[in-house]
C-alpha cells in the first residue's frame, strides 16, 4: 500500500498502488536546479474526493511530503541470499575505486580508458573505503594508507582550487587541473563529503588533512550576487563554478559561472548543506538558502506528489545526497520555519521513493517502444551510451499550486521525458536499493543476466577474488536494440553503487558523516535532526 498525498489530512483514506517496487554520474556544469515536492500534511493521504485533487491550484505551503508511518527505512534486514547477492555487487564496484588508480597517488582514475580524475569520484573512492575495510576487502592499515596518499596528493598542489574548492578534473598523479577545466562547486562536495567520512573513520592524519581543506572552502565566495538582468531570481543561490580568465594561472583573475544551484534536487541540496556547515563561520553561506531552493511538485499515475528537477530527468537527480546525508532518519523538513514561504514540506527520503517509482512506472509503460525496458529494467540515468555521454530522463506532470511565483518559486520551462536511445545504466536502479530495496534488487539480478548482441556480450564482468581480472562488476551501460554493452567502468556511477547498498544494509556511511563536528554544526544551523540513527551509532 502507498498512500498519497493531500494538503488536507482531514480527508485521508488509503489507495492501493499495485504489487511493484519503486525504482550517477555528473551533470556538465551547464545544468542548473530545482526539485520539487507534494504530500499530506499528517500521514500521506489520498486527494479529497468531491472537493478538491492535486490538480486544483493548492497552496505549496500546505503541502507536506511524508511516508506512511508503516514504511520500513534503511538500512534493511536483507535475507541471506540477497544479503550475499549485494556484497558481490558492492565488491565488485569496490575493486574499480582501489585498483583503476595512480599508482602513486592512489585516486581512482575518472574511468577506466583515462588516466585523469574527477574530485566526484574521488569522493565516492574515500567514502567506499571504510565499507571495504568494514566488509574485510581490504586491511585497516591498507585503506589507511590510501586515504593519507590520496589526500596528501589533494593537498600538495595549491593549484587545484580557488577559494578552498576543487576543480572539476585533476592529473592523476600531480592532482594539477585539467586544461580548460572549471571550479566545480559539486564535485567539490562530494570530495568533502568523501572526505569527512574517511576521517570520521580513520582518525589521525586523515581528519586532520580533510578538516582542514573543508575548512578552507569558502562557499561564500561563490555566491551569485550580480545575475544576468532577465535571471534575478538567481541572486543569493551558489554558482555551479568558477573559471579562470586565463588558465596558466588557475588561481588567478576569473569569474564565476553564471549557472546556479537554484532547485532541491540531490546536487543542489548537498552543495547548500555543506555550504551551511563550513567549519569556518566567514565561509558559510545562511541555511536560509537551503530552504529557498525551488520546490516544484509533480506526479504521475500513482507514482505520489514529489518535488522534481525539470532541468534533468536523470535519476542520479534522486539519490546523490542520499549516499552521504541520511534523509531516512528524518521527517518533513520545515522552510516555513526559515522565514521561506511558498515551499511544501518534505521528507526528502519519500520524496526520493516517489521519484525512483515514477522512473519505474514510465519503463514500464514504455512510449517509445525501446527494446529492453520492463519492471526489471528501469532507471534512466547519466551514462556513457553508444553515440557518447547522454543524461536521458523521465518527469512527472507539474501539479500547479496558488501561490507560487514562477522564476522565483518555480521553473517555467516545461520539460519533455526523454528515454534517449534506450541505453540504461545498472547504477541507477542499484543506487535506488535505499528507497525501494525489492524493485532495486529485482533490477540488479536481471541485469546480471543481460546478454547483447549477436555474440551475446555480457553486462556483468567477473572481478575475480580482489579485482585482479581487471574487470569491475557491471559495465557503465547497455543498450539491447544497439546490441551494445560500454567498454568502461566509471567513477561516478560505480561509486555511488558502492555506498547506497552499504547504507541499505549497514547505514555506515551515513552514520559516520553525521558523526563529524562540522556537520552536526550544519545540522542545527538547519534546523534538522536525525529521528532515526541507522544502526550502531
Amino acid at each position: 500500500m502507498q498512500r498519497l498525498t493531500s494538503p488536507d489530512s482531514r480527508n485521508s483514506q488509503i489507495v492501493p498502488s499495485g504489487s511493484w517496487g519503486r525504482p550517477i554520474t555528473l551533470i556538465a556544469l551547464a545544468s542548473c536546479g530545482v526539485l520539487l515536492a507534494g504530500g499530506c500534511s499528517g500521514p500521506c493521504s489520498a486527494p479529497p474526493t468531491g472537493r478538491q485533487s492535486t490538480r486544483d491550484a493548492i497552496p505549496a505551503a500546505e503541502w507536506t511530503i511524508a511516508a506512511d508511518p508503516a514504511a520500513v527505512r534503511p538500512p534493511f534486514a536483507f535475507g541471506e541470499d540477497d544479503d550475499r547477492f549485494l556484497d558481490e555487487i558492492e565488491r565488485a564496484s569496490f575493486w574499480f575505486l582501489w585498483n583503476a588508480c595512480d599508482p602513486e597517488s592512489g585516486m581512482v582514475f575518472d574511468r577506466s580508458s583515462v588516466t585523469f580524475v574527477s574530485t566526484a569520484g574521488v569522493g565516492f573512492q574515500l567514502a567506499a573505503i571504510p565499507a571495504a575495510v568494514e566488509r574485510g576487502w581490504v586491511t585497516r592499515e591498507e585503506g589507511r594508507t590510501r586515504v593519507g596518499r590520496i589526500l596528501k596528493a589533494l593537498e600538495s598542489n595549491p593549484n587545484n582550487r580557488k577559494a578552498g574548492l576543487f576543480y572539476h578534473f585533476l592529473d592523476g598523479r600531480t592532482a594539477a587541473p585539467k586544461d580548460n577545466d572549471a571550479v566545480s562547486t559539486i564535485d567539490s562536495a562530494l570530495l568533502f563529503a568523501g572526505m569527512i567520512v574517511a576521517g570520521e573513520y580513520f582518525g589521525g592524519e586523515a581528519a586532520e588533512i580533510g578538516q582542514r581543506l573543508f575548512a578552507q572552502a569558502d562557499w561564500s565566495f561563490f555566491v551569485l550576487r550580480d545575475p544576468r538582468p532577465d535571471e534575478l531570481y538567481l541572486r543569493g543561490f551558489i554558482s555551479l563554478g568558477w573559471k579562470p580568465t586565463n588558465f596558466a594561472d588557475p588561481t588567478g583573475p576569473g569569474s564565476l559561472l553564471p549557472y546556479a544551484w537554484a532547485d532541491a534536487a540531490d546536487e543542489q541540496r548537498l552543495v547548500s548543506f555543506l555550504a551551511a556547515a563550513a567549519p569556518n563561520a566567514a565561509n558559510r553561506v545562511s541555511a536560509r538558502q537551503y530552504y529557498r531552493l525551488r520546490r516544484m511538485l509533480g506526479e504521475h499515475g500513482d507514482s505520489g506528489v514529489h518535488v522534481w528537477f525539470p532541468w534533468s530527468g536523470a535519476l542520479f537527480t534522486h539519490f546523490f545526497a542520499h549516499c552521504f546525508i541520511n534523509y531516512a532518519g528524518m521527517g518533513p523538513d520545515d522552510p516555513g520555519a526559515h522565514g521561506v514561504v511558498h515551499r511544501p514540506r518534505v521528507d526528502w527520503w519519500e520524496n526520493a521513493r516517489r521519484g525512483v517509482r515514477l522512473h519505474r512506472i514510465k519503463a514500464m509503460e514504455n512510449p517509445p517502444g525501446l527494446p529492453g525496458f520492463g519492471p526489471n529494467a528501469w532507471g534512466l540515468t547519466a551514462s556513457d551510451a553508444p553515440r557518447g555521454y547522454a543524461v536521458p530522463g523521465v518527469f512527472p506532470e507539474r501539479v500547479r499550486t496558488s501561490d507560487q511565483i514562477a522564476q522565483y518559486d518555480y521553473a517555467e520551462f516545461v520539460p519533455r521525458d526523454d528515454f534517449g536511445d534506450g541505453t540504461i545504466a545498472p547504477y541507477g536502479a542499484g543506487c535506488s536499493v535505499m528507497f525501494e530495496p525489492a524493485a532495486s534488487i529485482g533490477a540488479l539480478r536481471h541485469y546480471r543476466q543481460v546478454r547483447v548482441g549477436a555474440g551475446g556480450d555480457s553486462l556483468w564482468r567477473d572481478p575475480g577474488r580482489a579485482g585482479e581480472t581487471g574487470e569491475f562488476g557491471f559495465r557503465d551501460s547497455y543498450n539491447v536494440g544497439a546490441g551494445w554493452v560500454a567498454p568502461d567502468y566509471v567513477a561516478i556511477d560505480q561509486g555511488p553503487l558502492v555506498l547506497a547498498i552499504e547504507n541499505a544494509r549497514s547505514g555506515l556511511i551515513w552514520r559516520l558523516f553525521h558523526r563529524n563536528a562540522s556537520v552536526r554544526s550544519g545540522m542545527r544551523e538547519l534546523g534538522i535532526s536525525l529521528n532515526k540513527s541507522p544502526t550502531g551509532d
